[in-house]
């Protein structure tokens, strides 16, 4: 499954969404029925912040957000001077935090 963000809605993507490295092993872990799923929710990250279900951590050691996908995280960083997301882990939420 590739994952690439996409603008549904006419509009210009605000941001870009890139992958760390360590995500690859996260998605292996992952039933293909709950990927479907947690691809389409990271594809609206390009509308941040105007999206539901992001929550902004505080203290946490690898990311600065999170976004829940049902029993699922998706941690990731906002960079607004390179207009990106960086989504760094990926995984249930018993073994995300």
């Amino acid at each position: 499954m590739t994952f690439s963000p996409t603008a549904k809605s006419g509009k210009m993507p605000g941001y870009k969404i890139l992958y760390a490295n360590s995500v690859k092993k996260d998605l292996k872990n992952i039933d293909i029925a709950h990927l479907k799923k947690i691809k389409k929710e990271i594809e609206k990250l390009v509308d941040f912040p105007d999206i539901k279900n992001i929550k902004k951590l505080s203290h946490h050691p690898v990311a600065d957000y999170r976004l829940r996908i049902g029993d699922y995280r998706v941690l990731f960083d906002i960079d607004s001077q390179e207009n990106t997301i960086n989504i760094l882990k990926i995984g249930h939420r018993k073994d995300i935090y």
